[in-house]
Parts: C-alpha cells; sequence; structure tokens
C-alpha cells in the first residue's frame, strides 16, 4: 500500500488534527495579538516600559510553546500512537473495521497492544533515547573515512538529517510492536510464550540499527520534504499577513509592529500545518519504510550485543525485556544466532 493510499485511508487523523491545531492557532494568535497591544499601551504611557514589553513578548512565546506541549503530550499522545496503531494494521492485513470510529479504533488498539498510554508513553521515550544514542555510534563509526576530501562535511549532513527524523522512527519501532502482538493474538501464541512489549521493542531496535541505511534514504527524503514545505506554507502565510498589516497601518511604527505580528503569524501557522499535516504524513512514510525494510528479518544477536555496550537506553529495554530493573546488567547467554543483514 502506498504513502498516499495510507494516508487517505487514515483521512480522519488527518482532519481531528488540523481541527485542533487550527483551533489552539486561532486562540494563539489571538492571545498574541492581545499581549502585542497591551504591550504598546505600555510603551506608549512609559516610555521606559520597552525593556518589559520585550521581556513578556518572550515570556508569552514560550508560555504558548509550553501549553502546546501540554496538549501534545495529555491530549493528543493517543491519536498521534493510535494512527501508528491503524497505519500498521493497513499493513498488515490492508484493513480496519468498517463502521467504526477510526479514532476511537486507534485508541482501542493502543490499549490493547500496551495495556495503557503511560506504558506506551515510557516505552517511546526509551526507544527514543536508545536510537538516538545508536545514531551516534553509527556516525562515530563513520568517522573513520574522515580522512576522505569531503567525507567530515557529508557525515554531518546525514548525522543532522537522521536527528530531525528521530520522532518518525520510534514511531516506527513502536509500529513492530504493534505488528508483533497482532501476529501473535492472530496465531493464538500461548501467554507464557509470548514477547512482552518490551522485547518486541528491543528487536525492533536492532532491526532499524541492521536496516538502517535503507531507512536512511527515506528519512533524508523526509527531512528534505519537511524543510521545502515549511519554507513554503511559511511564504504563503507571511505575505498576505504583511500585505494586510501595511494596509491597516497608520503610521510606520505601527507598521513595524504589525510586521513582526506577520512573522510570528506566520511562523504558528507553518508550525500548526506543520503538526497537522507534515508529521503524520513523515510518520505514515516512515513506518511503510520501516515495515518493509525488516520484514522476513531476524533480529541479529551480534549486533545486539554490540548494542548493549554503546547504548545506556538500549540496554535499560532490554533489561525491562528480561524483567530485571532498568540498571542491571543484562547477561542473560543468547539462544539464537543469527546473521546480520546489510
Amino acid at each position: 500500500m502506498s504513502i498516499v493510499n495510507l494516508a487517505m485511508r487514515t483521512l480522519p487523523f488527518f482532519v481531528f488534527r488540523l481541527l485542533v491545531y487550527a483551533v489552539f492557532g486561532l486562540v494563539s494568535l489571538t492571545f498574541l495579538g492581545l499581549m502585542i497591544g497591551f504591550g504598546i499601551l505600555l510603551f506608549r504611557w512609559f516610555e521606559f516600559a520597552s525593556g518589559f514589553f520585550i521581556l513578556m513578548m518572550i515570556g508569552t512565546f514560550f508560555g504558548v510553546l509550553g501549553i502546546l506541549r501540554f496538549i501534545e503530550r495529555y491530549f493528543l499522545y493517543m491519536v498521534k500512537v493510535g494512527h501508528v496503531a491503524v497505519v500498521t494494521e493497513l499493513l498488515r492485513t490492508g484493513k480496519v473495521p468498517e463502521g467504526k470510529n477510526q479514532i476511537e479504533y486507534g485508541k482501542d488498539q493502543v490499549k490493547n497492544h500496551f495495556g495503557s498510554a503511560n506504558v506506551a508513553f515510557v516505552l517511546d521515550k526509551i526507544v527514543y533515547g536508545a536510537v538516538r544514542q545508536i545514531q551516534r555510534w553509527l556516525f562515530r563509526v563513520g568517522n573513520f573515512f574522515s580522512f576522505v576530501p569531503g567525507a567530515q562535511k557529508v557525515i554531518r549532513i546525514l548525522s543532522k538529517v537522521m536527528e530531525v527524523s528521530l520522532r518518525y522512527i520510534d514511531e516506527a519501532v513502536l509500529s513492530y510492536v504493534m505488528y508483533r502482538k497482532s501476529e501473535m493474538d492472530e496465531r493464538q501464541v500461548d501467554a507464557l510464550e509470548r514477547d512482552s512489549v518490551w522485547k518486541s521493542a528491543c528487536d525492533g531496535v536492532v532491526l532499524y540499527a541492521q536496516s538502517w541505511k535503507k531507512i536512511g534514504l527515506t528519512a533524508a527524503g523526509i527531512v528534505a520534504g519537511i524543510y521545502v514545505l515549511n519554507f513554503a506554507v511559511f511564504l504563503i502565510a507571511v505575505f498576505p499577513l504583511m500585505a494586510i498589516g501595511s494596509a491597516v497601518a497608520s503610521s510606520a511604527g505601527a507598521g513595524a509592529v504589525i510586521g513582526y505580528f506577520a512573522i510570528i503569524g506566520a511562523y504558528i501557522f507553518t508550525s500548526m500545518f506543520k503538526r497537522a499535516v507534515v508529521d503524520p504524513l513523515a510518520m505514515i512514510a516512515m513506518v511503510r519504510t520501516y515495515q518493509l525494510s525488516v520484514r522476513e528479518t531476524e533480529p541479529s544477536i551480534d549486533l545486539q550485543q554490540k548494542l548493549l555496550g554503546v547504548s545506556s537506553k538500549f540496554k535499560e529495554l532490554f533489561n525491562k525485556s528480561k524483567g530485571a530493573p532498568a540498571g542491571a546488567v543484562a547477561s542473560e547467554p543468547v539462544k539464537k544466532d543469527v546473521t546480520p543483514t546489510t
């Protein structure tokens, strides 16, 4: 199934995110406008208040950012992971149950796979940390080729690309956990023989490290697409806003203030569009590429042992998969040997 088909089949998630971020964007712009108006009044009444005005604008900006992160963590997280769950099911079976609200179905799948949103969130954070550390290790290995002219620049660019793509790679690993759980449910695997979500996540991270070159190509395309779309959307938003500002401004000073507000407004619009449309598209592309790259591939035990030595977060994940405390040393013998893929 193509990226476009997956996006069209999961359109309710896009519509829901568009509505939430549109409302948040409008409220943020209104709030910022009121604060700028209040700041201008203070500046007119008290000329020495310019410093306070700047501090107030900085505080307002970070306050809005903090509220946005709160909404994404406590309100939209289940929607985001539910979207991953539905995309995973479409890749696995090509269908989702008809006649059921897709967003509610996605949330139900998350609860079925992880037990609770909190477990999914904790797992997500550990996977993110493990992948981040592993990526740094992979690029440190690449530094052996720094003697080649221009190689250092290429390595830095690739490192930056993979860093931006991190948020989508951890979602791909979560999709692998869900995929494994659904397969075990379908085969009716005995409870004692089932892999825990921690074990599946551990295997998913190893599979990422085995296939990082293929996944890296998609990551590069995603990052390039994000920057191009962000720039295009910002330009589309900023020029009309500045034109409106120039038309209603009564003086050069007011025009300058409205111009700054137009830039802030365009930034907010771009940020909301990215979160509502670009991020879920990037997630679909990454999950699809990951699933296709690791299909029919077994996790390499040799690579797993290497990763235990280079990533403390991966070791934490491994220890949780064995039922050991996070700080314990993983020393359980390996029962199965698999040749790594290239």
